[in-house]
């Protein structure tokens, strides 16, 4: 799905915006390709239409958090589409994500700088903390090293910026590739390098992609106990829905 949710009790947009390709793209997992632009200009008339539907959910709901997500890197997007939404994230608190690769002191700062948001906090897609299942079986490209340089980084922004800017990381669960034991592993171990973890259920949205894993009901409670937050997988979920169309949907 591309588009804006509203989720009025929490106050937040979510802005699904069209990017290209992750430059990556060799996770074995992942689907977002599917809705990929093919030009710049594509991706650009696209999000036109998506960032003005942003407006129209600012002007009539109170908005406090505009979390993005463009199928890959913030840092990937256009930088025409990246001052168009910085109408909008000024004073508020701003979601993005990133693969490690893009962050650095000076690119996080240039973001403060666009979108001057009251708080940015940082999601990472790290999916499991045992390295040989995260880069030999996930294919994410992610060595030990990056997730102690992030670190730092969270370290020397702190002293920089306050509680202005924070790191959370995404782990999956619920794909077989993943037992709960390493799933519970990655939370007591990403804890001690992020400022929250983010528990993410897998979807397996085509044949080609792996199989998914009921997860137990305990691990669901540890996970709601340890998270910042949980994703968990509804019967009716239209933001999985890879079709390319753009739409506007106001939640409770």
């Amino acid at each position: 799905m591309l588009g804006v949710v509203i989720e009025r009790s929490r106050k937040r947009a979510i802005v699904i915006l069209k990017g290209f390709r992750c430059r990556w793209g060799r996770c074995v997992f992942c689907p977002f390709f599917l809705e990929a632009g093919n030009s710049l200009s594509d991706v650009i008339q696209t999000n036109d239409k998506i960032l003005s539907l942003l407006e129209d959910a600012t002007l009539r709901f109170s908005i406090e958090r505009i979390t993005v997500f463009n199928g890959g890197s913030f840092f990937e997007l256009p930088l025409d589409t990246v001052l168009k939404l910085s109408r909008f994230t000024c004073g508020r608190i701003v979601d993005i994500e990133s693969r490690p690769e893009y962050l650095s002191f000076d690119s996080v700062r240039q973001v403060l700088e666009l979108l001057k948001p009251s708080r940015l906090v940082i999601r990472v897609g790290i999916e499991v903390w045992d390295e040989y299942l995260r880069n030999a079986v996930l294919c994410k490209g992610i060595p030990q090293s990056e997730i102690v340089r992030l670190n730092a980084l969270r370290e020397k922004c702190r002293e920089v910026y306050g509680d202005e800017v924070s790191f959370i990381a995404y782990i999956l669960f619920g794909i077989e590739l993943i037992p709960e034991s390493k799933v519970v592993e990655s939370v007591e171990e990403l804890s001690k390098y992020f400022d929250g973890i983010i528990a993410v259920q897998y979807r397996r949205v085509l044949d080609s992609l792996p199989s998914e894993a009921i997860p137990s009901r305990e691990l669901i409670l540890y996970l709601q106990q340890k998270c910042v937050d949980v994703d968990l997988k509804r019967s009716d979920e239209s933001e999985w829905c890879f079709t390319g169309e753009v739409r506007y949907v106001i939640a409770d």
